[in-house]
């Protein structure tokens, strides 16, 4: 039985936590001299109203892609859909959907459905500096209710990170999907009510037509103006 986490907005990873990678059949357990990326904050956010999944993950260093030094680090963002069998695998516990991604020269962004055995592939994360980010349409990791992409439930989803390099790992907790998503604030259209008030703005504008009218009005209340005080004058 899987423990679902409570609500939580970002999860915090302490620095210099990089440890042998857990014991798998046919594995080592060595460090083996790799530098794994060493994960020190992440946060995975419902996006684009409900359709889409984003992780956000940041270093202690800045990242080095492609890394060309041994075997390219991986990181996999394990996931934990409960209405699909848990899978355990290797070093995985508690599984059954892995976005993964190799700093190799031409990067992905792989979807593996354990239990299915079936794959996708997607755009690369962005990296920039010590941050990554990476996001997916939602109906690649879970089944859709309507078929349009638009619903795919995404709130049941666990997650958790798993960063190796060779024999080395950084693990966010125990390196099993226990973080919940969390909703990002909607985006409002712009000129919507909810819109910010912009001080940077341009003053406002009158219409032409507008411009136009007050004009002759004055024209008229100065002419009249001038007639009367002639007129007091007599």
């Amino acid at each position: 039985m899987v423990v679902l986490a409570p609500l939580v907005l970002a999860a915090a990873d302490p620095a210099g936590d990089t440890v042998p990678c857990p014991a798998v059949p046919g594995g080592s357990a060595s460090l083996g001299g790799s530098r794994v990326p060493d994960l020190v904050h992440a946060e995975g956010q419902i996006v684009e109203l409900g359709t889409s999944i984003r992780f956000t993950l940041r270093f202690a260093q800045p990242l080095v892609v492609p890394d060309a030094r041994g075997h390219p680090f991986r990181v996999d963002i394990v996931l934990f859909d409960p209405e699909v069998p848990a899978v355990d695998a290797g070093l995985y516990r508690d599984v059954n959907r892995i976005l993964r991604y190799d700093a190799v020269i031409e990067p992905v962004t792989t979807t593996l459905l354990l239990p299915e055995a079936g794959q996708s592939r997607f755009l690369p994360p962005t990296i920039e500096g010590d941050t990554m980010v990476l996001q997916v349409p939602g109906r690649t990791v879970v089944a859709d209710e309507d078929e349009t992409g638009t619903s795919p439930g995404l709130d049941q989803l666990r997650w958790g990170v798993v960063v190796r390099d060779e024999g080395a790992c950084d693990l966010l907790g125990k390196g099993r999907p226990r973080e919940a998503l969390v909703r990002a604030a909607d985006v409002s259209p712009p000129g919507s009510a909810a819109d910010p008030v912009r001080t940077d703005a341009a003053p406002a504008r009158w219409p032409w037509s507008l411009v136009v009218t007050a004009a002759a009005v004055g024209s008229i209340l100065v002419l009249g103006y001038v007639f009367l005080r002639r007129r007091s004058a007599r």
